[in-house]
Order: C-alpha cells, then sequence, then structure tokens
C-alpha cells in the first residue's frame, strides 16, 4: 500500500493553463505527496512564475497545508503501523450511506478533514456532499448545518472548501517557510464537537527523520468530554528539544467558556487561559496556555454562564435583537426572566500592557483589540487609554482611566485630594492588583483577603459618549446612589438599573429625580464597609445584577474612582465627607420647627398662621414663602399682594423667629418694565448661550409675561405656551455670575431703591435649578445638536425618548467655568445645582451677617458643605413617611446631613391620621418642615383640630428638648464628617439584622426613632440592636437587646429610645429657639451594662458665621460620678452664662443613693437629689445653684 501519494500539480506536459493550476494548486496542497512538477519546454508552472494573485493563493493554501501537517503525519505513522487510509474516500467512513460509494471528486484526510476542489474550469460554485455528521467551515468554524445532503458551496478562486468533521481534534502548527522552521512553531489544537460535545484526536511526534520508530517519539491521545479536555502522553521517549507546546486550543460548536482552569498532574496550575468566542461561529479559542509537548494535561471549562453572571451587552433604549447582539460580537440567548439580558458578553475588547508599580501607585497601558466588533458599540471607541492608580492615603486610593493622548471633559470640582501620596505600604489597608484578559482593577482589604473591588469582568468600553465598566461586589449589602426613591435602603440587585441625570422629577421609584450622586457604600460578609465614587457628572445609569456586580454606564468624561477603606461605616462615611468637604454648619434657628406651603395668598395669610401658632403655643422657628411672595413669579420682585409682608417679617424677627426665601435660577426676559436682574445680568453676561457667543438659551418657567391674565382652567401646556415668560439661565460658574447674583440678593435684602419693600430673610431656598424648565431644550425652535441631545447612548432615565433636553437645557448650550475654559451643558448639566449653591450661601453670609442656611433642590457630590436639602415634591401618602427615612439614610451617605422630606406630602390633600404620623416622624427629621402645594388643603399643626395641635406640641417639644444633642451631632458631622441621621448598621454593623433595617433610624449613635409608618397601628415592631436601651419618656431600661419587639403606638405617641453608654445633653424648650436657648440646660446619663456613659455638648451663639467661638466639653459617667471634660470654651463666661439645671443619671443598679454633691469651680456641695429605686433612675435639680456648664466639674454619689 502506498500512502506518500500525489500526482505532478499542474501537470507534466503541456503548458499549464492558470486558472487550472490555481485550482490544482489548491488540490494539491492536500496530496500526501505534494509536487508541481513539468516537463522541458512547457512554460514555467512553479507558484512564482505567474503572478502576484497565484502568489497569494498558492501562499494561502500552503499556510493551510503547513498548519496540518502534525495531523498530516500523524495519519501517515497511523498508516505505516496500522494500514489505515490517509487519503480516504467517503465511503470508508460511512459506507453505511450509499451515496457514498460513487463519490470521487471528494475525498477525506484520515477521519476528519473533507476536501471539496473545485475540477472544472471557470466554476464558481461546486456542489459537495456531506454526510452525516456535523460539518464545521475549516476556516470560520462554522457549523454548516448540512448533514446527509448535497450542498453548494461558493467557490471563488482563491477558495478551496476544506471542512472539519466533528468529533475529531486535530492537532497543528503554525507554519513558516519549511518544516525546519514550523516543527520549532507552537503547536495547537482544533476541536471539532459532536453532537454530544465530544471530540476524539492523536498525535505522533519524533525528530521527523529518524530510521528508529521506537525511540525519541511521542504519542499523544486527546479526548473532549462534559467540558474536559484530556491531553494524555503515551510511549513518551521525546526529548522535546524545541520545549513546544500547545498554546491554543480552537474549539468549533461550542457555547461561550468561561472559568477555563488547567490541571497538571492533578494540580492546578497557574497558567492565567484568556477566551475569546465568536457568537455567530459558535467557535471559542483559548489562548495563553502552555501544555508542554510531553507531559499530561486537563484542561477544564464551563460552558454556560449562571444568569445573574451575564452582563448586558446590549442595553441600548431601542432594544437588542438577536442580529444586534450577534453584530457586536455577543451572545443571543432568551431567558424566562425578562429581566436578564438576553444579550451578554462573551469577549473582551481592551488588553493592557505595561503594567508598572511604584511606591505610591500604579499605571498600565489600555488598548482597544483588533475585533470586527470594535466599533459596533455606541460613539467611537477610544484606541489607547492609560491607567493611573495613586494610593493617597492608608484607607484612600484613586484609579483614573483616561485618554493620554486627547483631552477629554473632567469633573471642575474641587477635591481635597492630600498634594503628595501619605501611605505607606505597610500600612495601607488595600493590595491593587492590575488583571489582564480581560483587563480589570482588583481592590483587596489587606487584613481579610476580601476583594472590594473587581472590575475583571467582560464588558469593558471606553467611547467618546458610552463609558462601560463593571465590577463584582464583595455581597449583595450595597447602600447609596442618587437621587432616587428608594424603596429600601439597601440595593435591590436583582437587575435593577437607576438613572443620574439630574431632573425636575418628583420622587418616584427607578425615576432619576433632582440630584446626582454616583456613590455608594458597601458591606462585606465579615462587616467591614468600604465606599466608592465615580467623579463624573454626565449622564448616567447603574445596572445591580445578583451575581453580585454592579455596571456603570456613562456618556461622556473620564473613569475618575475614589475608593474608601473604612473599615466602618462611620469611618466610610467620614473618609468621603474628608475627599468632597463636610457638611456646612447649620444655624441653631434652622434646627427649629419650619412652616411652609405654595399657595399662600398674601401676607396676611401667614400673619395669620404665625398668630395661630403661637396662640396655640406649638413650638416653630421659620416661616418660609414660596413663589407666591414674587410679581408673577419674577426672582427679586415683590408681589403687591405681599405688600405688607416686609413689616410682617420684621414682626416676626422681633419675636425670635427667622425667615426663609425659595429663588428659582430662571431670569424673565419679556419684561416692559425694567427688571434690574435681567438688564444687569445682560450688561454682565451672566446667562448660558448657545456655542461661539451665540445667543441666550432661552428656555420657560414659572415667570408670566407681563400684561396678561392667566386662565387656570387651561391645561399646563396651554398655560406654558400662552402665559409663561422666556427665561435665561445664570451660568453659576462663572466668575461674574456670582457678583451679580450676590448683588440681587443684596437687593432683596436690603432694597435700595425702595427699604420698605427689603425682605429680611435668614436663608434661602434654591429651586428648580436642575436647571428645570417647561419646555424641551429651548425656545423658540429647540435644539440643534441631535446627537448631543440624543447621544448614541440614552441611559435609563424618566422621558428616556425624549432625550436628555426633556425639561432642561439644550445639551450644546455653552458654559464658561472660573478659569475660562469653555464646557458644554452635555458635560456639567448635572452641576448646575452644586455651581448655584455656593455663592448662594455666600451672599446669605455676606448679606445677614450671620451663618444663615441654604436649602436646595439639586446636589452633586459637595454640595453639603454649602446647604442643605430637602428631598423633594413627595406626595401625602403613607409610603412617602418610610421612603423618606431611607432619602434621609443616603444622604448621610452622600454627606449632606441637613436633610428631611416635606411632612405631611406636598402633593394632594394629607390625610388626618398621616400627618399626624408625618408630624411625629418629621419631629426628627435634622430639617423639619411641614409644607405643601397650591390647591391642596392646609396641613399645618392648628389647621387641624386641638388633638392634632396637642400631639404636634408634644411631639415638638421633644425635639426642641433634644436641640443641643440635635446641635452637637451637626457639629460633628461638620468637624468629622460623621453622621445624624444614623443607619442601625453604622453603630451595629457587626449585628447582620441592623443590615437591612430601614424603618428605624438613629440621630447621632444614641437616639433611636421608631415611627409608625401604616395606617390604623397601634403597635410597631422595633428592632434594639446589642445594647442597653431605655425609653425616652420613662427613663427605664426595656430589657430588649439583640431582639424586635412589640411597642404601644397609639395616635398621641412615638416611640423614641436612648443607648446605654451615653449622655444626652439637653434643653428646656420654648416657642423658638431664641427663647429655648435662654433656658435650662440638662444632662441625661443612660449608663451601659457595665455603668458608663459618655456624650458631648458644642455651644456657641448658634448664628456666628466662624465658629470660632465656642464651648466643646465631653461628659463621662464611670461608676458614681459624672465629669466634666472641657475640651475647649472661649464663649461661655460669668457674664455669659449657661446654666446647667438638671442631672439625670438612667439605669443605677444601686437600691438605694445617698451622698450627691456637685463640684463647680473651687465649690463642692452635696445637694437633694431624688432616687427612684424601681425605675433605677437619680434626679438632680440644680436651677437654683445657677450654675454654668464651664464651670460645673462633677456630680458624685454614694451608692447601697
Amino acid at each position: 500500500m502506498l500512502f506518500q501519494t500525489g500526482s505532478d500539480i499542474c501537470g507534466f506536459f503541456q503548458d499549464a493553463e492558470y486558472e487550472m493550476c490555481v485550482r490544482w494548486m489548491q488540490l494539491g496542497a492536500f496530496y500526501p505527496f505534494s509536487r508541481n512538477h513539468n516537463t522541458i519546454g512547457t512554460k514555467r508552472q512553479d507558484p512564482v512564475s505567474w503572478n502576484k494573485t497565484f502568489e497569494d493563493i498558492s501562499r494561502s493554501v500552503l499556510e493551510t497545508r503547513y498548519t496540518l501537517l502534525p495531523y498530516l503525519y500523524t495519519l501517515m505513522y497511523k498508516a505505516h503501523m496500522e494500514g489505515s487510509t490517509v487519503v480516504r474516500p467517503l465511503l470508508h467512513e460511512f459506507v453505511s450511506d450509499r451515496k457514498t460509494w460513487n463519490i470521487d471528486k471528494q475525498f477525506l484526510l484520515g477521519p476528519a478533514f473533507l476536501v471539496s476542489p473545485v475540477l472544472e474550469p471557470n466554476a464558481r460554485n461546486i456542489s459537495a456532499y456531506f454526510p452525516t455528521a456535523l460539518w464545521y467551515d475549516y476556516y470560520t468554524g462554522a457549523n454548516i448545518n448540512s448533514t446527509g445532503e448535497w450542498k453548494t458551496l461558493p467557490a471563488p478562486l482563491e477558495h478551496i472548501n476544506l471542512h472539519v468533521r466533528g468529533g475529531y481534534i486535530l492537532p497543528w502548527q503554525r507554519p513558516a517557510l519549511n518544516t525546519h522552521l514550523s516543527r520549532k512553531n507552537p503547536l495547537g489544537l482544533l476541536i471539532a464537537l459532536d453532537e454530544n460535545k465530544e471530540a476524539r484526536g492523536e498525535l505522533f511526534w519524533d525528530d521527523g527523520q529518524s530510521k528508529d520508530l521506537t525511540t525519541n517519539n511521542i504519542l499523544c491521545k486527546f479526548s473532549v468530554t462534559q467540558n474536559r479536555l484530556d491531553v494524555s502522553t503515551l510511549q513518551s521517549t521525546y526529548m522535546n528539544p524545541d520545549n513546544l507546546a500547545f498554546q491554543e486550543i480552537k474549539i468549533f460548536g461550542t457555547r461561550p467558556l468561561y472559568n477555563v482552569t488547567v490541571k497538571h498532574n492533578g494540580m492546578v496550575n497557574q497558567m492565567a487561559p484568556q477566551v475569546s468566542y465568536d457568537p455567530s461561529m459558535k467557535v471559542a479559542v483559548i489562548t495563553g496556555l502552555q501544555l508542554l509537548l510531553n507531559e499530561s494535561y486537563t484542561v477544564e471549562w464551563d460552558d454556560s454562564i449562571r444568569d445573574e453572571e451575564k452582563i448586558d451587552c446590549y442595553p441600548d433604549q431601542h432594544g437588542a435583537s438577536e442580529t444586534s447582539c450577534t453584530a457586536r460580537g455577543c451572545v443571543w440567548e432568551e431567558s424566562n426572566s425578562d429581566v436578564v439580558p438576553f444579550c451578554y458578553f462573551v469577549n473582551e475588547l481592551y488588553s493592557v500592557s505595561n503594567v508598572q508599580y511604584g511606591s505610591h501607585g500604579a499605571t498600565a497601558n489600555i488598548s482597544l483589540k483588533a475585533s470586527p466588533y470594535s466599533g459596533a458599540f455606541p460613539s467611537t471607541p477610544v484606541k489607547e487609554l492609560q491607567l493611573q492608580v495613586t494610593y493617597h492615603k492608608n484607607e484612600m486610593l484613586q484609579f483614573k482611566i483616561y485618554d493620554p493622548n486627547h483631552s477629554r471633559y473632567e469633573v471642575p470640582v474641587p477635591l481635597n485630594i492630600p498634594s503628595a501620596p501619605s501611605s505607606t505600604p505597610e500600612s495601607r489597608l488595600y493590595d491593587v492588583l492590575i488583571k489582564e484578559n480581560p483587563f480589570g482593577i482588583e481592590i483587596r482589604r489587606k487584613g481579610t483577603g476580601t476583594v472590594v473591588w473587581d472590575s475583571q469582568l467582560l464588558g469593558f468600553t471606553f467611547s467618546d459618549m458610552f463609558i462601560r465598566i463593571s465590577t463584582r461586589l464583595p455581597s449583595t449589602y450595597i447602600y447609596g446612589f442618587g437621587e432616587t426613591e428608594h424603596t429600601t435602603f439597601k440595593i435591590d440587585m436583582n437587575w435593577n438599573k437607576w438613572g443620574m441625570f439630574s431632573r425636575d422629577e418628583p420622587p418616584g421609584y427607578r425615576k432619576n429625580s433632582y440630584g446626582v450622586h454616583p456613590y455608594y457604600m458597601g458591606l462585606e460578609e465579615d462587616g467591614n464597609a468600604h465606599g466608592v465614587l465615580l467623579m463624573n457628572s454626565n449622564a448616567m445609569d447603574v445596572t445591580f445584577q445578583p451575581m453580585p456586580a454592579l455596571t456603570y454606564r456613562t456618556t461622556g468624561g473620564i473613569l475618575d474612582f475614589y475608593v474608601f477603606l473604612g473599615p466602618t461605616p462611620e469611618f466610610v462615611t467620614q473618609q468621603y465627607t474628608e475627599l468632597i468637604g463636610r457638611p456646612v454648619m447649620v444655624p441653631y434657628w434652622s434646627l427649629g420647627f419650619q412652616l411652609c406651603r405654595y399657595g399662600y395668598e398674601n401676607d396676611s395669610e401667614i400673619a395669620s398662621l404665625y398668630d395661630e401658632m403661637v396662640d396655640k403655643k406649638i413650638p416653630y422657628d421659620v416661616q418660609y414663602s414660596d413663589i407666591d411672595y414674587m410679581e408673577r413669579q419674577l426672582d427679586f420682585k415683590l408681589s403687591p399682594k405681599f405688600s405688607g409682608f416686609p413689616a410682617l417679617i420684621n414682626r416676626m424677627k422681633a419675636n425670635g423667629m427667622r425667615v426663609i426665601l425659595i429663588l428659582d435660577p430662571a431670569i424673565s426676559g419679556n419684561e416692559t418694565e425694567p427688571y434690574p436682574a435681567f438688564t444687569r445680568g445682560v450688561e454682565n453676561d451672566v446667562f448660558i448661550r448657545y456655542p461661539n457667543n451665540g445667543s441666550i438659551v432661552w428656555g420657560k418657567v414659572w415667570p408670566d409675561y407681563p400684561n396678561i391674565t392667566v386662565d387656570p382652567s387651561l391645561g399646563w401646556d396651554h398655560q406654558v405656551e400662552q402665559y409663561r415668560a422666556y427665561v435665561a439661565f445664570p451660568d453659576f460658574f462663572r466668575n461674574s455670575t456670582a457678583t451679580w447674583w450676590k448683588k440681587e440678593i443684596k437687593e432683596l435684602h436690603s432694597n435700595t431703591q425702595d427699604p420698605a419693600k427689603s425682605l429680611k430673610f435668614d436663608g434661602l431656598w434654591i429651586d428648580m435649578n436642575e436647571p428645570s424648565s417647561f419646555v424641551n431644550g429651548a425656545v423658540p425652535s429647540g435644539c440643534s445638536d441631535a446627537t448631543l441631545n440624543h447621544p448614541p447612548y440614552m441611559p435609563y432615565l424618566e422621558a428616556r425618548d425624549r432625550g436628555l433636553s426633556s425639561k432642561t437645557l439644550c445639551m450644546e448650550s455653552e458654559q464658561i467655568l472660573p478659569d475660562g475654559s469653555r464646557v458644554r451643558h452635555y458635560d456639567v448639566h448635572n452641576l448646575y445645582g452644586w455651581s448655584q449653591t455656593r455663592p448662594t450661601y455666600e451672599a446669605v453670609q455676606e448679606v445677614t451677617g450671620e451663618r444663615g442656611i441654604v436649602i436646595t433642590r439639586s446636589t452633586f457630590p459637595s454640595s453639603g458643605r454649602w446647604g442643605g436639602h430637602w428631598l423633594g415634591d413627595n406626595t401625602a401618602a403613607w409610603d412617602q413617611l418610610g421612603k423618606s427615612i431611607i432619602g434621609m439614610m443616603d444622604f448621610s451617605l452622600f454627606g449632606i446631613s441637613y436633610t428631611g422630606s416635606d411632612i405631611c406630602g406636598f402633593f394632594q390633600d394629607a390625610e388626618y391620621e398621616m400627618c399626624v404620623r408625618w408630624m411625629q416622624l418629621g419631629a426628627f427629621y435634622p430639617f423639619s418642615r411641614n409644607h405643601n402645594t397650591i390647591g391642596t388643603r392646609r396641613q399645618d399643626p392648628v389647621s387641624w383640630n386641638k388633638t392634632f395641635e396637642d400631639i404636634s406640641r408634644s411631639v415638638l417639644e421633644t425635639r426642641y428638648t433634644l436641640l443641643p444633642y440635635l446641635y452637637t451631632l451637626m457639629y460633628k458631622a461638620h468637624t468629622e464628617g460623621s453622621t445624624v441621621v444614623r443607619p442601625l448598621l453604622h453603630e451595629f454593623v457587626s449585628d447582620r439584622e441592623t443590615w437591612n433595617i430601614d424603618k428605624q433610624f438613629l440621630l447621632g449613635p444614641a437616639f433611636l426613632v421608631s415611627p409608625v409608618l401604616e395606617p390604623n397601628a397601634r403597635k410597631v415592631e422595633a428592632y434594639f440592636p446589642r445594647a442597653r436601651w431605655y425609653d425616652y419618656y420613662k427613663g427605664v431600661d426595656i430589657n430588649a437587646t439583640g431582639e424586635w419587639k412589640t411597642l404601644e403606638a397609639p395616635l398621641e405617641y412615638i416611640n423614641l429610645h436612648i443607648r446605654g453608654g451615653y449622655i444626652l445633653p439637653w434643653q428646656e424648650p420654648a416657642m423658638n429657639t431664641h427663647l429655648s436657648r435662654q433656658k435650662f440646660m440638662g444632662l441625661r446619663a443612660a449608663l451601659n451594662a457595665e455603668g458608663r456613659a459618655e456624650g458631648w455638648l458644642f455651644w456657641d451663639d448658634g448664628k456666628r458665621i466662624n465658629t470660632d467661638q465656642y464651648y466643646l466639653a465631653r461628659f463621662s459617667v464611670n461608676q458614681t460620678t459624672l465629669l466634666t471634660h472641657e475640651k475647649f470654651n472661649n464663649y461661655l463666661t460669668g457674664t455669659a452664662p449657661l446654666y446647667l439645671g438638671y442631672i439625670d443619671i438612667w439605669g443605677l443598679s444601686s437600691s438605694s443613693i445617698t451622698n450627691v454633691s456637685i463640684s463647680w469651680n473651687t465649690n463642692n456641695e452635696e445637694v437633694f437629689a431624688n432616687y427612684n429605686s424601681t425605675t433605677k433612675i437619680l434626679s438632680v435639680n440644680m436651677t437654683d445653684k445657677k450654675i454654668s456648664l464651664h464651670t460645673f466639674n462633677s456630680l458624685t454619689w454614694s451608692s447601697s
């Protein structure tokens, strides 16, 4: 039997014809004996004797032959040893198929490689027969979906049809110019799976020239079953002088591969296999291998991915289809769940190189891989990127991914970044690893080994207007991201998508609302905490999936992440606010109760409300006016209906009250009478314009046209069209705008033209500053840049179909930063409210000479440095009570301490019981304001009945009693970054039960609020973490620790508890803080199980701009003594005292108390005290002593 056979390629006699010789070269490349040969006197027919096309065709087909030589050599060995055929008729493999008995225009090499050549002139198609089996196109790996049938195949001149039979493994080798060279090249395997996803094959290898086939050779067996490739070495005597190894494996007919591992001698090898996958061809390629020729290995993989691990490849607005999905190189697989992405990633898009680690950080180059899919994603891909990791502090690091070759927009918000990294390798809480294939960054907590960030997930994309990065999370306990209404404090990881883009949108589930905070805090399974900020201000969304993982998708800028390692939730918040800026220090009066509504008819209505509140002795400090006080809703113009408002303000302030007014940013440009705010604005060029010094961008908001009568019966859109004036929007980035804005505010406060119209406000409330517009984009003609207003990727936002300009400005609008840089509104839209807050706060302080307060609707990281925030235009509905707690806890994480929702709801008529419960809850908001909209019923405390008044009075007196404690918490937040409204998990993170609690909250570490949040409830389920807890009203230990407890909650009652181990300063309440601050102070010490407690008091005049004159003290109880540890005092004096009138010690264990004495200054005096042996409360009244706190030293007692 002769197996080394073949004919003279292109013929021996006569001149060869071009096309025939091409086809013969293609066929002859698969002869075992492959030789081009002709006779004397005929024209040359070797490959280089024709033309470049012939050369290219010859090179290509011979490279295919050389690639397959290991397979062909093994066939020759098998023929030699066993007598099997090399060139094999189809009938030899498929004799049961009678069609094969007559086939002689196709042949097999061995059992697995089918050659279907063109054998006729001018043919560009061939008819090929495919016996019953799986057959794959050799070049693409595609299953040809033909079995037991003839098929017409395209066969252009440069192509010969080659197919691989399913169920076989073909060894191959990278080709070269000759076998001497190719035999030194890396090996590979081509695995063609059969219907059972199995395949087998062999490789015989020796030095290729020795006579003796019994020594110095190797026979490898390959088999694939159940997602496992076994490479077995038999009869190996081969020394492998070229260190040959299998470096690449191609698998035809497979699903995507995941979790590829290599084992050598049963042990997992540290190779890092990389997988690419072609979903249209169903071909996987594994690279990064080094399977040595003379060793045995197993390679294992998963060919299925859990739903929760799928990274969405096609989140685009108009939805995915199988065609659009595979066009991105992704896999389409429908799921039983409509929340699981049908289209998901299987390939990486970027590669990493030049990874460098230094003492203070790391760098790497990130490059777009050559791929037919690289341009298939929204917007133009950025091909070269730079990664920069900076170890700023031991507990904080930053990593940036940016375009090193082209300047891109970066967020112009100043951060408190160290001028030079201060971390040290020994003290850092983290290690960083830059990972390859796919690219990822791993941040690992040193102390525990927990990976807090791992972005080595598929899908990383960096295009001009579409950037995406995903990360695994260490647990499902993630909190934060806003501003959007959450139904639970813990984020629901079940495929939720939240958009972030500032919008005039009342709170609603999954709706992007007023502010943007791309920040979250995460808990690790052991209770450690970390935080992550993405400093990016473009429109974005985040997807949470149950892997657990999250995916960021943003529409511009760069990726600029900051990671905080805590390790406690409070430390994380403190580290975050250290970066973005600590929360503003509020004036004392701002902690009083506040009243407002949109829809006051005139100043007389406000006056009547004020007088009634005073008459009913219900504490309150601040009266607001919404846009009602403005003439036609014009900023800085007083309505004739409110001509008496200046005098009313002065009257209220004379009695200790304060006043806050609203201002909107939009300024009318349609006035027929002088309107200095607009005129001066134009003169100072403060308004947002179109690019290249274009005209003003006009919108429509609240101001009405002059000289018109509004018909309120018309629909809203008709009213906007007919009655709303054109308005211009100040660009608060500009230095000139801040100057202009402050001047207008000064004129409002102290009207130089008409002093009688001066409005002596104490704070400002800035609304509509997303910025909001009642039209989409601009009037009269709309927006001009379709790409910016409807970007290639439109995030999951409310009114997604209407684009980014929905209810706001055109995205092409141009703004100017303080340094003169020009930026698109597209990039800085989310910073509009942020940019307005600081100049407004500065204006308040400049015109009032006092600390003042600003309440802003739109916020961004660091807004809390200058203002507080109310939770927006909520609804008078029961569910909003609980959501307000969640909202406040979110904003505690965001570094905005002064928060609260509109008590009793803004929209719709409030219902009696709901408003009672909301007044009780809202009495413990840091920002405690009852507010509702025009056209709804009154809901202030004196608008219901006597019972409502009594309940309101009682709970507000409790609030006012606790204001010294609350004020101290605000000071701690301002100086240390600690939270005021505090989730229970912040104090009890070792108690996993607290990780899900969001219907109770703490004020600071010690004051627990357990409100009723449901109708008709007269009991409430409350959780008490592991501590000693005291009933606030009775002072008795409730004997509950680490357990849920059912508490009585009659309508007039809210459950309040104090944590053992803490001392709360308090003060006798009064009608307002001006009066209450003159009352006696008290100290309430709730002892822990060890008989200890401590607490703080910060005190100043409550209104100075600079908090440089103050009293700060720590108090402690240890067994039988309460001590003062004064930290600082330049405020309290003998002529400016703060009298300590009461001391209560809760939780004493004694049966009796004797010898109670007090020490102050140089005095030590025994005092009368009351001790209740049943309640275990010691009460001391020292009001007659007139002891100022700064002179108080201690209280001691003896127990028996």
